[in-house]
């Protein structure tokens, strides 16, 4: 179990970092083309789909904080092949990522909850960013930007927070995985 989850915690954070690169890159140069975003957004939801699939047929005893990956891999896989298979139309495209970053902020909202139902601590700040990540998927949803550049650099703040809340969301489970171990069990009957 400790070396399944050593690898999918890799994963993880190795999704996470592209995310925050993506995210700084279109916040800092929001003139980028949007058919590169759509190449390099619809890549990594392809990637991170296939991540939470693997990761829901194979996670133990951590997978009850993943139990929605089945349904998130597959829509996450859907998303990254539209962008990857229709860069050209990335005005049309682009908001599909509002789409994405608001589906994985309430999931990130929904592993907070489960992190504090099972008592683990340092569950405040997963919650409030999740619940920060949302509120600008909504904004970004209901404001539509008359400007590319304005849409690029929102996107890009909206990636940003929601790699440091999943980082921050691996970090969390890992320690209460590790914590776990330390716990012993000891067998008693009662008479």
């Amino acid at each position: 179990m400790k070396a399944l989850w050593k690898k999918f915690q890799v994963c993880a954070i190795a999704v996470s970092v592209c995310m925050l690169i993506l995210g700084i890159v279109m916040l800092v140069w929001p003139e980028i083309s949007a058919v590169t975003i759509c190449v390099i957004l619809g890549a990594l939801c392809a990637a991170a789909g296939v991540y939470k699939l693997v990761r829901y047929f194979r996670l133990g005893f951590a997978g009850v904080f993943f139990r929605f990956d089945l349904g998130a891999g597959i829509l996450y896989i859907l998303a990254g092949l539209l962008l990857l298979i229709h860069p050209q139309d990335a005005t049309a495209i682009l908001p599909m990522a509002v789409i994405y970053i608001l589906f994985g902020s309430v999931m990130d909202i929904q592993t907070a909850v489960e992190m504090h139902r099972f008592g683990l601590g340092n569950w405040v700040l997963s919650l409030i960013l999740g619940i920060l990540n949302t509120l600008l998927g909504f904004y970004l949803l209901f404001n539509p930007f008359s400007g590319a550049s304005a849409l690029m650099m929102a996107v890009g703040i909206c990636l940003i927070v929601g790699s440091i809340q999943n980082l921050y969301s691996v970090f969390c489970i890992s320690k209460a995985i590790r914590d776990s171990k330390k716990d012993r069990i000891i067998d008693v009957e009662w008479t």
